[in-house]
C-alpha cells in the first residue's frame, strides 16, 4: 500500500477491509458463502491487520470508490472485522440452519483457556519458551496467571520476558500454532475414542477369560485408557440393558435380514426386546422369517451379531446412544 501502513495487506486482509467496507447487513451474505476454512483464514488475518483509511480503500478496489472514497473518514480496524464475522457466524448458528457449518478456530483459545490447570501447565512446559509465551499471551490474563503461578520461578520469568518481547506474528505462523494445538489437545478425544472402540472390538471377540487378562494388563500400564475400553465392552446379549431409545436408534441403521440372522437362536427376551425396537413393517417382516427360518451357519449368526455389536459400539463412540448401563 502507497499510504499509511508499514506493509502492504494480504488478500485475505483486504477481504476483511472491504467486507466492513460493505456493512454488516451485505457482507452477510457474502460470508454466508464461505467455507470454514476461508472463515478462519479471514479470521486470522484481522489478528495482525492494520488500520485501514479511507485513501488505502480506494486503492484495494477502485469500484468502490465513489461509495467509500469522497473524503468520507473511513477506518477498519482488526476488532470490527473480528466482530463482524463472528456476528454473522451467531446468526447463521441460531438460525438452526444445519447446512451452514460456520466453525471459526478463534474459538480454540477458549477451549483452551476452559481446560484443568494441570493440564495447560503439562502442555506448556512440553513447548518451546517462544510458543508457550505466545499461548500464555493468548489465554487472557486470569488463565495466565494461573499457569505461571504453578510454573519454577526460572521458568516463569523467561516466559514472561518473552511476551514482554513478542512482536508481530504472521497469518502464517498463527495458523500452524493453532493447527498444532489442536491436533495435540482437542483432536486426541476423536483418535482415542477410534482406539478405544478398535480395542473393545477385539476384545469382545475373546472369550470372557482372555478378554479379562487382557485387560488387567492394559489397567496396569494405562488405567484410564483402560477404563475407557471396559465402558465399552458390549457383547450381544447386553441389548437387554440398552434403553428402549438407544435400541430404537440403533436398529434404525441394521438392515432387517441381519435383525434377522442375529436372532437365530437368540432367547425369547431378547427376541422380543430387538423387534419391538423396529418398525411395525420391520418387525411383521422379521418375525415372518424368523418363522419359517431354515438351519442357518452359526458362522453367519456370529458376524450378524457382530454388526449389531460393532454398530453399537460406534454409535457410543460418537455420543449417539448411551451403553454405560449396559457393562455395568
Amino acid at each position: 500500500m502507497a499510504a499509511g501502513n508499514s506493509r502492504a495487506l494480504t488478500g485475505p486482509e483486504k477481504v476483511g477491509v472491504l467486507l466492513l467496507a460493505l456493512g454488516k447487513q451485505r457482507a452477510s451474505g457474502l460470508l454466508k458463502k464461505f467455507n470454514p476454512e476461508e472463515l478462519n483464514i479471514l479470521v486470522r488475518s484481522a489478528e495482525v491487520m492494520p488500520t485501514i483509511s479511507a485513501a488505502e480503500l480506494e486503492e484495494i478496489v477502485e469500484e468502490f470508490e465513489n461509495q467509500f472514497g469522497l473524503g468520507t473518514p473511513f477506518l477498519g480496524r482488526a476488532e470490527d472485522v473480528r466482530r463482524l464475522v463472528t456476528d454473522v457466524i451467531s446468526e447463521n448458528r441460531s438460525s438452526g440452519d444445519p447446512n451452514e457449518p460456520f466453525v471459526a478456530r478463534q474459538d480454540i483459545w477458549g477451549q483452551l483457556a476452559a481446560l484443568p490447570d494441570d493440564i495447560l501447565t503439562a502442555h506448556f512446559e512440553s513447548q518451546s519458551p517462544q510458543v508457550a509465551a505466545y499461548y500464555l499471551d493468548r489465554l487472557g490474563s486470569e488463565r495466565a496467571s494461573t499457569v505461571l503461578k504453578s510454573l519454577p520461578v526460572k521458568k516463569r520469568n523467561e516466559l514472561l520476558s518473552r511476551i514482554l518481547g513478542m512482536g508481530q506474528i504472521s497469518p502464517q505462523v498463527i495458523e500452524a500454532l493453532e493447527s498444532g494445538l489442536h491436533e495435540e489437545l482437542f483432536d486426541v478425544d476423536r483418535r482415542s475414542s477410534d482406539k478405544y472402540v478398535a480395542l473393545a472390538g477385539i476384545l469382545n471377540n475373546m472369550d470372557k477369560e482372555d478378554s479379562s487378562q487382557a485387560l488387567d494388563f492394559l489397567a496396569s500400564i494405562k488405567p484410564k485408557d483402560a477404563e475407557a475400553i471396559r465402558k465399552m465392552l458390549f457383547k450381544f446379549e447386553d441389548l437387554l440393558r440398552l434403553s428402549p431409545r438407544a435400541m430404537t436408534v440403533l436398529m434404525d441403521g441394521i438392515p432387517v435380514e441381519r435383525t434377522v440372522l442375529a436372532l437365530q437362536g437368540a432367547g425369547a427376551e431378547i427376541q422380543t426386546k430387538v423387534l419391538s425396537a423396529l418398525s411395525p413393517r420391520a418387525r411383521r417382516m422379521a418375525e415372518a422369517e424368523l418363522q419359517g427360518a431354515a438351519n442357518v451357519p452359526q458362522r453367519d449368526i456370529a458376524d450378524a451379531r457382530r454388526t449389531i455389536v460393532d454398530s453399537v459400539l460406534r454409535l457410543s463412540a460418537e455420543g449417539t446412544i448411551d451403553i454405560s448401563g449396559a457393562n455395568s
